[in-house]
């Protein structure tokens, strides 16, 4: 099969390297200095995507950032497109459209409020004192500046702020009333055959530090499951059938939602019609099909054939330790080796790495320009481990960690999926998660 990829982050390393080990040909587009290391020496790069689109047998449309508006034309003509063109994207890059869907087909929202102005904010905000979360919305608007408030003196602190600075003079954003409870996300995979007939529910651990300290960083972990049943798709995801059949989509729609605390409803946070990262490597252990590639390609011809595990599978990000402020020089995080021996094929996910040439002891010798994986960012691999409970899959998990050297410098967090036992508790008694064990 000849595959295209068209990622301008540079994410999907992990599936492309699958893909050729199954025998495909592999085209791949990245965008920017920094992810056009990515992958170097190991797959075939490409800088005009649009040159393969007609040879392509399975085009993979890995992200949302960029060339939206002609990969929706592409789509539109019967391409074989698995992911989001602009129709798919605009759910989770205006957050606003997103909850109006929900709203539409009569799923519960959050009450959210639009705002372009910092001082009509700052008002609101004074009128109406509640405990919000300030969300960028847009698809020009940085969505990692979210901000979950203690209070309305702490928003109208943040807002002023903003405002001051002048960094973003004509902004867009929502104030989200703040809902408590437990985050819980759930994937779906759809096509013109509907859903598959599973789902992979997830629990993200977004923060930079131990204990969800520091900054948002994307995720440095997540715990992941595949479900035959889920109450969450339920409410949330199969009443967005007809919708998805309009816009002609095929791919994932992820939903991460707040499980109430109190009344146990799953309060809607935001789509992400395409696939998750790291939850995208997570998923891959449990995924039992030999080929990565064909199951998408059926998948777009109306085919459900993936058949996965139904056990719990955790995810480790190992990166640099200026992630995720990548304040550095391009060059220095470039090249360091990433050394892996030992690692079970399946377990071992890298994202930003290439092909570097690096010095190794041989035999009790020290031999120069040999050919090994090493760095090409600061976001560079993801252990996973697999089980029956959440504790066998962590443990897994970590033993892979400690057996991959990176260096003096590799930054990770060492309490992926211990909240969960309370989580779990919490969404077991409003009916959620049930097949879940700790």
């Amino acid at each position: 099969m000849f595959i295209l990829v068209i990622d301008p982050s540079g994410l999907t390393l992990d599936w492309c390297l699958r893909c050729l080990a199954a025998g495909h040909t592999v085209k791949w587009y990245t965008k920017g200095s920094r992810s056009s290391h990515i992958g170097q020496g190991l797959v075939d790069k490409v800088t005009n995507w649009k040159k393969y689109m007609d040879v392509a047998d399975l085009i993979f449309s890995a992200d949302n950032l960029e060339f939206m508006d002609e990969i929706d034309e592409y789509i539109k003509k019967g391409y074989p497109v698995f992911g989001p063109g602009k129709r798919a994207a605009k759910l989770e890059l205006n957050r606003m459209y997103g909850q109006n869907v929900i709203k539409d087909f009569g799923g519960p929202v959050i009450p959210s409020h639009e705002f372009k102005n910092y001082d009509q904010a700052i008002q609101f905000v004074k009128d109406n004192p509640k405990r919000y979360v300030c969300k960028p919305c847009g698809e020009e608007e940085d969505k990692t500046l979210s901000y979950v408030a203690k209070d309305e003196a702490d928003l109208i602190g943040f807002l002023t702020k903003r405002k001051e600075s002048g960094k973003n003079g004509s902004p867009y954003f929502i104030l989200q009333e703040f809902k408590a409870g437990t985050e819980v996300a759930c994937t779906g995979i759809f096509g013109p055959a509907g859903w598959m007939d599973f789902w992979c529910e997830g629990f993200e651990f977004k923060k930079q530090m131990n204990g969800d300290l520091g900054v948002n960083t994307g995720e440095m972990g997540t715990v992941v499951r595949y479900t035959k049943e889920s109450k969450i798709a339920d409410i949330l995801m199969k009443p967005m059938a007809e919708t998805l059949h309009e816009i002609g989509y095929v791919g994932m729609l992820d939903m991460n939602c707040i499980i109430d605390e109190k009344d146990g409803t799953p309060w809607p946070m935001e789509w992400t019609a395409r696939p998750g990262y790291p939850m995208w490597n997570i998923m891959q252990p449990l995924m039992k099909n030999e080929d990565p590639a064909q199951w998408m390609l059926d998948c777009i011809h109306g085919k459900n054939t993936l058949e996965v595990d139904y056990e719990t599978c955790v995810g480790v990000v190992m990166a640099n330790a200026d992630f995720p402020f990548n304040k550095r020089s391009e060059e220095d995080y470039l090249d360091f080796p990433v050394l892996t021996d030992g690692v079970p094929h399946e377990n071992l996910h890298p994202c930003e790495m290439k092909l570097s040439k690096t010095m190794k002891m041989i035999d009790g010798e020290l031999c120069e320009n040999i050919p090994e994986l090493g760095t090409a960012g600061s976001y560079i691999i993801v252990l996973t481990g697999t089980g029956k409970t959440i504790s066998e899959a962590k443990d897994m998990a970590y033993k892979h960690v400690k057996m991959v050297k990176l260096g003096n410098d590799p930054q990770y967090r060492t309490d992926i999926g211990e909240r969960c036992e309370k989580g779990l508790q919490k969404l077991k008694k409003h009916g959620y998660s049930t097949d879940w064990r700790y």
